[in-house]
């Protein structure tokens, strides 16, 4: 094997182990982004924080705050909130949606996120911390 084979070689070693190493952050990334479900018999109750963000208390002590891919104009004054899904559940990775009445008109937005919280002003303090992140950009 000549100098040039050997540099070869190693360049492509070394090229091929920088791209080994981006896609296990990449799969760590992904682990770190747990998926989310909620049973849509479970849920009590709903309250919208915003025309973005809906508070959902499912179960007893089961809490949850979905952000909407959207702002949804309306959702915040909404005579009627619900979950619209093809499946029992609702979940982070899915197709699910909100479902309101605005103004007589029923209208609807994607879920973007699930987010299991503690309690709801938890759920009200990320709105806002979010909010005043976006703000700061």
């Amino acid at each position: 094997m000549n100098r040039w084979q050997l540099l070869i070689l190693i360049l492509t070693m070394s090229i091929g182990s920088a791209f080994a190493e981006e896609g296990d952050d990449e799969a760590e990334e992904e682990e770190a982004v747990q998926k989310v479900c909620v049973n849509k018999r479970s849920i009590n109750s709903f309250d919208a924080i915003d025309d973005e963000h809906v508070f959902i208390k499912a179960g007893v002590n089961d809490y949850y705050l979905f952000t909407m891919q959207r702002r949804c104009f309306g959702m915040r004054n909404a005579m009627g909130i619900g979950i619209k899904d093809t499946m029992s559940r609702v979940c982070s990775d899915g197709f699910g949606e909100i479902v309101y009445r605005d103004m007589g008109r029923i209208e609807s937005c994607r879920i973007d996120t699930i987010e299991s919280v503690p309690s709801k002003e938890d759920a009200e303090g990320l709105v806002k911390d979010r909010k005043e992140m976006k703000a700061d950009d």
